[in-house]
């Protein structure tokens, strides 16, 4: 049985924030016109991911803390062992007991295949870097949309509850 895979056509990091704490989430479009969202992601992803999108090839110099995406991102053109050796990404798990999902990166490393499991935020951000694919699979897609379809409802009941 093959597994379905939509191929990821683009990613919009956003930030959210109030006084005392700061999440990041990122939008993935998927070449079937869906969507998947990963909530609760670092800050730090979002903010390399959207520097990444970003046309403006101007280092910021005036950031005396720059993290390791920020540098990964200054080196990319060098790190061509690892592009090489990564052929794409696959968001294929959700675990239900903590509510997060899971990405696989496909490697070949010396001719041998590696699947490694990593943070999705992660994993696209090194995929968005070196331009390898990114997909989801449909058991994913499929889990995100009930995951939603609930929390809309849930969201229903709490709003006419209030009412």
């Amino acid at each position: 049985m093959s597994v379905g895979l939509y191929r990821v056509v683009d990613v919009e990091p956003m930030i959210t924030e109030d006084d005392d704490f700061e999440t990041g989430i990122l939008t993935c479009y998927l070449e079937n016109g869906d969507s998947l969202v990963l909530y609760n992601i670092p800050p730090e992803i979002a903010r390399a991911i959207g520097k990444l999108r970003s046309d403006d090839l101007i280092l910021d110099v005036s950031n005396d803390r720059d993290t390791i995406y920020d540098l990964l991102i200054m080196l990319a053109p060098r790190l061509g062992e690892i592009r090489n050796s990564l052929n794409s990404v696959v968001i294929d798990y959700f675990n239900f007991k903590t509510m997060t999902y899971r990405a696989s990166v496909y490697l070949e490393i010396d001719d041998i295949k590696v699947k490694k499991g990593m943070i999705p935020s992660h994993a696209i951000f090194l995929a968005l870097l070196f331009n390898k694919p990114v997909y989801i699979t449909d058991e994913v897609l499929k889990i995100s949309r009930e995951l939603n379809e609930n929390s809309s409802e849930d969201d229903e009941d709490d709003f006419a509850s209030i009412a």
